[in-house]
């Protein structure tokens, strides 16, 4: 028997549940005082293997059965037991250890390690029913009784049940008491041993001594039996030793080596379970798969037979609408050859007027509203093309932001795509003032557009009640404020494309206050109403707002434009007449309208215009934009009866500006001014002649540049401002020659 520090207390703990054992191993750590708290456990294996033995030897472990697998396995739970008790001590700082032995009882494994380790204080359970523990308070297991009446009366030992001491069987005796006895028993039988020898030899010797043997008691107390050679059976003993150490190496590697078989198996095992576990959930994934493929299947051949049924219901209708694609079609390739022969008409008579004298205002008037008005045979205001909302809805693709090309406080316009045809899309804003107003806005702008044509109007595809929308032409290039203000990093504005589109616009207005018997009043004239196409052609829109008024009528009402820089207190053709005079200073410096008027007479009266006209446009030629800004001042007189007549005065102005940039393909490419002969530069429009004459102060100009010079009151020479003899104008052929020939090789023609 070991003698063990008195020092311990021994915590006796079994498979029970969690809590149970940890409420045990806590109070012992209560009753401790610093001393070491060592766990004990008696592990008791499932089933006993058992091998068979050949020729004196152990078989060698040819295969593992599954009941040492779960040998295994339990030998490892126990440890990770012991191994979680031993570190909620360690967690406390508390000093632990831990034992555990095999046997086939509880009982008999904790009686032997009290026995062997000389265990005097040791604490265990009481038991599992707790009914008992209230009317009796002692041990209620079997295995708690057994050692109760069976441990050795040095061994002080507590039971304990769920944190609370149950009973408590106190020591009897001391266990030095107990080892001074084991000691003095093992020294009689040591001296026995030495004097049984020594009285066998001396029998040996003398006969005295074989009878005193014969007489003696007989060796029975001996513990052994004592052979005539004591150094031979000392021989045998030590070889017996040997081979019994050598067996017992040869079994603890014959164990390692079957313990790390036991293991790889084991390893093995659970790896072959994790790849089933895959392989089971793989398939579950592919069966749930397969069965919801199935189903999609199923329910595809059911939409696929309903489609069949509908396709044959609507075949009527596919052809239906079919044929109304078709008659779309053929509408708006009828409207624009319409427009193409309107614009050709035009442009006949926009030639006739340029080359007509000033008396012939009147008849080009009137050419000009028997080609371009259509009046409605009707006051029914049903526009003959119309779209579903749904058609509004696709076209805008759900009105992506993307596809907004303009937004305002009234409405907003979307770029689309109806029946494979490009167009823009007004939506007018259902809490807009327009849309507030009612329909008979809505319809006014319908009728209105849908009656007039001019090549300088906006055209009008079709209308979506249902929306408020209007479907017009798409034009690539945006609103004229567009362009002034450069939006998406586009080009500026030349000033030949400038004076163009002032001129387009003059003329569409002059048009508008010329029909009869009602002239169409805009009154909501401004840059961003005035749109332009591929050739930055003029297209006026926006006549939500306009007014239709007999000819000789004025009408004072306040205007409903927000932008009050193009307002005008009267409603009259002199309405339009401001915004088209505040229009042409924009177009002249680039600035905004706010104190535009003041900014411009300013400089008119300092002599200073060239510093505030727009330098992106180009180098403006002086007397033009001089001339120009005068008339753009007249339309903007606070008088309303002092502004110039559009179709007259403004148009008679804007006549020979127009002739000199006329012949030029595209306005926005100019010829660079370093490729041009100089001479071949008219002095007023500093631009290349296409009818050089010579004056009387002996240079050559443009002759209408120099003709439009003297209508305007001036009797002196462009070049020297001295005053002319003559206004006589003489043309230089020759010149006219180099520069026909100059604009050849250069494809300007």
């Amino acid at each position: 028997m070991v003698m063990e520090d008195q020092n311990k207390i021994y915590v006796a703990v079994g498979k029970e549940e969690f809590e149970d054992r940890k409420s045990t191993l806590n109070w012992a750590l209560q009753m401790s005082k610093g001393e070491t708290i060592c766990v004990i456990h008696v592990h008791v294996p499932t089933q006993k293997i058992r091998r068979p033995k050949r020729y004196g030897f152990r078989s060698p472990l040819k295969a593992v059965t599954q009941s040492e697998v779960n040998q295994e396995l339990e030998r490892q739970e126990v440890e990770e037991m012991l191994d979680d008790c031993i570190k909620m001590y360690a967690l406390k700082q508390v000093p632990s250890e831990k034992i555990c032995i095999e046997k086939e009882s509880v009982t008999d494994g904790i009686l032997e390690l009290i026995s062997e380790l000389g265990i005097q204080k040791l604490v265990m359970g009481a038991g599992s029913n707790s009914r008992f523990l209230r009317i009796k308070p002692k041990p209620t297991s079997e295995q708690s009784n057994e050692v109760l009446n069976k441990a050795p009366d040095f061994c002080h030992i507590w039971f304990v049940y769920k944190g609370r001491l149950i009973y408590t069987r106190e020591a009897t005796k001391q266990l030095n008491h107990r080892l001074e006895e084991n000691q003095l028993n093992r020294l009689s039988y040591s001296e026995q041993s030495v004097d049984s020898p020594s009285a066998e030899s001396a029998g040996s010797s003398s006969p005295l001594s074989q009878n005193m043997q014969h007489d003696s008691s007989p060796a029975t107390v001996l513990p052994t039996i004592i052979s005539n050679d004591p150094f031979g059976q000392l021989q045998q003993a030590l070889k017996k030793a040997e081979r019994a150490r050598q067996e017992a190496s040869e079994e603890s590697e014959r164990r390692q080596k079957a313990e790390k078989e036991t293991m790889n198996a084991i390893h093995k095992l659970k790896s072959a379970e994790d790849d089933l576990t895959k392989v089971t959930r793989n398939l579950v994934a592919i069966q749930f798969k397969l069965s919801k493929d199935l189903k999609k299947l199923t329910q595809a051949a059911g939409e696929f037979s309903s489609l069949e049924r509908q396709i044959e219901d609507c075949s009527n209708l596919e052809v239906e609408e079919m044929e109304e694609r078709i008659l779309f079609t053929e509408k708006l390739q009828k409207n624009k050859k319409q427009c193409d022969k309107m614009r050709m008409d035009y442009d006949d008579s926009f030639d006739v007027y340029l080359s007509a004298d000033d008396d012939s205002v009147d008849v080009v008037h009137v050419l000009e509203k028997q080609v371009f008005l259509e009046p409605s045979s009707s006051n029914n205001t049903t526009f003959s093309c119309e779209f579903s909302q749904s058609d509004i809805i696709e076209a805008t693709m759900l009105f992506d932001p993307s596809l907004r090309i303009q937004e305002g406080d009234n409405d907003s316009v979307y770029k689309g795509f109806l029946h494979n045809t490009e167009v823009a899309i007004k939506i007018l804003k259902p809490n807009s003032l327009l849309a507030i107003q009612g329909i008979a806005k809505f319809k006014q702008e319908v009728d209105v557009l849908s009656k007039l044509r001019h090549p300088n109007l906006v055209t009008l595809i079709g209308v979506c009640p249902d929306s408020l929308a209007l479907i017009y032409e798409y034009l690539p290039n945006g609103s004229l404020e567009d362009r002034l203000n450069c939006k998406d990093n586009t080009p500026p504005l030349p000033w030949r494309t400038r004076i163009h589109i002032v001129t387009e616009l003059c003329s569409v207005l002059n048009f508008l206050h010329s029909i009869l018997p009602c002239s169409i009043i805009h009154s909501n004239l401004s840059p961003k109403y005035v749109l332009l196409d591929a050739n930055f052609s003029c297209k006026l829109s926006g006549f939500g707002f306009c007014h239709i008024i007999p000819t000789k009528e004025q009408i004072n009402r306040t205007n409903e434009l927000n932008d009050t820089s193009y307002l005008d207190p009267e409603i009259s053709p002199k309405s339009d007449v401001y915004s088209f005079g505040i229009i042409l200073l924009r177009l002249l410096t680039g600035r905004p309208s706010l104190n535009i008027v003041t900014e411009v007479q300013h400089a008119l009266e300092n002599d200073h215009l060239h510093r505030i006209l727009d330098p992106s446009a180009g180098d403006w030629p002086v007397v033009q934009a001089q001339h120009l800004a005068h008339m753009a001042l007249k339309c903007c007189d606070v008088n309303t009866k002092d502004r110039p007549d559009l179709g007259s005065e403004v148009w008679r102005g804007l006549k020979p500006l127009m002739t000199s940039t006329k012949s030029l393909s595209n306005p926005l490419q100019p010829v660079s001014g370093d490729q041009i002969p100089s001479y071949f530069i008219c002095p007023i429009f500093q631009d290349i002649m296409r009818d050089p004459h010579f004056a009387a102060d002996g240079f050559t100009y443009e002759a209408d540049a120099v003709r439009g010079w003297f209508e305007s009151g001036r009797d002196t020479s462009p070049m020297t401002n001295l005053k002319l003899d003559s206004h006589n104008l003489t043309p230089n052929r020759a010149l006219r020659s180099a520069i026909q020939e100059w604009l050849q090789k250069y494809n300007l023609v």
